[in-house]
Formats: structure tokens, sequence, C-alpha cells
């Protein structure tokens, strides 16, 4: 009886002691980049694109004589009052609403846009969808491949990628006129990226590649972080590259992941050290 209580004891002691390493991470890492995301910052593009950053992921919403498209639907607070702003540009226009991926922080906005077209990625199944986001947020349609949608003198092209990169159904969308790239998270600013579950760090590569291939991409909006040009893949995919370069060689790590220490990051979420473990993960599924 003794020794039970005294394993019970030290096992107490050892979830006191996570939940406060635990705690102590989330303030120090976490809080701040949750306060940083609900921020918000309002570009007014043109006439008809407007584009906000934070609130959750990065939004565009394109107006035209006959549709508004909203990309990306935000989280809390800010998703309920882009919801407002995009109802009072759209009048009794229809509203499309293009989910760039199922993350809560780019759909929870779904559920204030009732009556209307939410699309989203193909290869998600219902059941993952509510998992991850909740019913609430539920697509009305699926894409798989490639759609292009007529917006006044510009043309709307929306991809979903057929594999597994992020997430299990990423979607690019660009504007053609104003070479303008929506990335998604598959495209992030001075961010690491959250290789998490079945996340493929060769994925984000090869779709780097891929849509230099597919669109004469001159502007970016990422999933998070400020919009910029072409020079957001091109970091980005560097980042790749460095992170690779630290997983084949233990003796560069310090050296790589130091030339990324001023980008957002939470241990072991997004990091460096996160995206080196990804890589060394998938070369030995190979």
């Amino acid at each position: 009886m003794k020794t039970l209580k005294n394993i019970l004891k030290w096992f107490g002691i050892v979830i006191v002691v996570l939940a406060a390493v635990a705690f102590t991470l989330y303030l120090i890492y976490l809080r701040p980049v949750m306060k940083h995301m609900e921020q918000t910052s309002i570009i007014n593009y043109d006439k008809n694109l407007t584009i906000i950053l934070g609130g959750g992921g990065n939004t565009g919403i394109l107006v035209s004589d006959s549709l508004v498209i909203v990309i990306d639907s935000k989280m809390s607070d800010a998703a309920e009052q882009l919801s407002k702003t995009v109802k009072e540009l759209a009048g009794s226009k229809p509203i499309l609403v293009i989910n760039t991926h199922v993350h809560k922080d780019h759909s929870e906005g779904n559920k204030y846009y009732q009556g209307q077209t939410i699309l989203a990625g193909g290869n998600y199944t219902r059941e993952n969808w509510i998992k991850d986001a909740g019913e609430e947020t539920m697509p009305t349609q699926w894409v798989k491949g490639k759609m292009d949608i007529k917006m006044g003198d510009d043309t709307v092209t929306i991809l979903n990628l057929d594999r597994y990169v992020h997430t299990a159904s990423d979607v690019f969308v660009y504007l053609h006129r104003r070479k303008m790239l929506f990335g998604g998270d598959v495209v992030l600013n001075k961010q690491a990226p959250a290789l998490i579950g079945a996340a493929d760090p060769d994925g984000y590569v090869d779709t780097f590649d891929l849509l230099t291939r597919q669109f004469a991409i001159q502007k970016i909006v990422p999933g998070h972080g400020p919009m910029g040009g072409i020079e957001i893949l091109d970091n980005f995919k560097q980042y790749f590259a460095d992170m690779k370069t630290a997983a084949d060689d233990d003796s560069k790590k310090e050296e790589m992941v130091a030339k990324y220490k001023d980008w957002t990051q939470v241990p072991f979420v997004m990091s460096p050290g996160g995206t080196i473990s990804a890589i060394k993960k998938k070369a030995k599924s190979k």
C-alpha cells in the first residue's frame, strides 16, 4: 500500500510539472502568436479587391457586378466582422466563400454565410471536416482539379492539389490580371510551418515548383504574414532547402536554424526543429 501511495504521489508530481511546463510554453510562445493572429489590418488593393491580414488566416474580398468572392473566412471576432463587411459589399449579390484548407483559423467564419456557396478542396471527407472544423462550417461544394471564374476584368483560378501537403486538400486562388496568388498555409511569410500529422515537407517543395509553372505570379497573399512579391515563395523554398541540409547533416543544424530566428515560431509545433523532424521522418518512410 505504501508503495502504491508513493507511486501515485510521484505520478501527481510529474503531472503538475508537465502542466506547469505546458502553461509556461503557452505564455512564452503560443499566446503571443495567437494575440498577433487576432490583430487585423486592411489593404484596399484596388476598387474591387480588399485584403484583410490577420484575424486568423489572411483574407481576400473580390467584388464584381454579379458575385462577391471571399477567400478564407477567418476565426473568432474577426470572422464575424468580416461577414458583416462582405454582406454590406454584396448587397443582393451572391457570395462565394473559398477555403484554402480546413483549419479553423481559415474556415470558422463559414457559419456566417448560411445560404451561400462555400467551396473547399475535394479530397476531404465529411468526417474529416467535422473533426477538424465542426459541422457548422461544412462547405456546400467541393472542387477537384481546377476551376475558373470570370470576375469583371479578371479571371479567378481555383486550384486544388491532388496530394497531401499542409492538409489533405489544399487550395490556391490565383487572380490572372492582377497576377496575385492566395497561397493558404502552403505559402507563409516569415513564419515556420506547422507540419502536423501527415503534412508532407516534400509536398511543399514540389508545390512551389508547380505554382511557378502554372502561374505568372507577381504578388502573393500568404496564409499568414504580410503580403509581398514572388520573394515570399523564394524565401519559403529556401527555408525548406536549409532544413533539408540540417536534417542531412547535424553539424549544419545550428547554422541553418539561426537563419530563421526572426521568424514567427512555436516550439515543436511551428519551428525549424519541427520541420527538420518531419523531413527526417519522411526520409525514414521511403
